[in-house]
């Protein structure tokens, strides 16, 4: 006989249909996610993520620009040394 399996084991997982959709993306980018690194389970046929995990992977996915170089000033007064 097999045990039974606790239902709520998959509450913490989406579906990578519902997921994909829920982050604006195509189930085609999510596999091609899952390909690179994002964690998930193959469970009943079907490919279930992970709802936090998922979103950290994300985020740390996301890069931050550098900020603009800041300009040089020129010298206070608008003054040139020309001493030689």
């Amino acid at each position: 006989m097999s045990k039974i399996v606790n239902s709520d084991f998959l509450a913490d997982y989406e579906k990578e249909a519902d997921w994909a959709e829920g982050h604006g993306i195509s189930q085609r980018t999510a596999a091609r996610y899952r390909e690179i690194g994002l964690p998930f389970l193959t469970f009943g046929g079907f490919v279930w993520i992970p709802k936090r995990a998922g979103r950290e992977w994300i985020a740390s996915r996301v890069k931050r620009r550098n900020p603009p170089r800041r300009r040089r000033e020129a010298m206070p007064g608008g003054e040139i040394n020309t001493t030689t």
